[in-house]
């Protein structure tokens, strides 16, 4: 009887640990980026270093580029230095 009781409850704990961890990847609250990045629904943060709800925000991608001849040499994206805001642009 004793033995019934204690594994009924392993199972129940069991149960309601999967059910808590089913809730977090609904709310994005995944502390591994790859888990993070295969959900949807959620997008990795690389600034706060943790997992976000919804779709990534835009970012340039002529960004990447931080010296003025690495920015106009790049033709394959089409970006252009921005002289008075000192960073690359894209020109579209």
């Amino acid at each position: 009887m004793r033995r019934m009781i204690v594994t009924l409850s392993i199972v129940l704990a069991a149960m309601a640990i999967s059910a808590g961890a089913a809730s977090a990847a609904e709310n994005c609250m995944i502390g591994d980026a790859a888990l993070c990045a295969a959900n949807p629904n959620c997008h990795w943060d690389f600034q706060r270093r943790g997992c976000e709800q919804g779709p990534p925000p835009h970012e340039d991608a002529c960004a990447a580029h931080e010296g003025k001849d690495i920015c106009n040499g790049d033709t394959t994206i089409g970006c252009k230095w921005n002289a008075d805001k000192g960073k690359c642009e894209s020109a579209h």
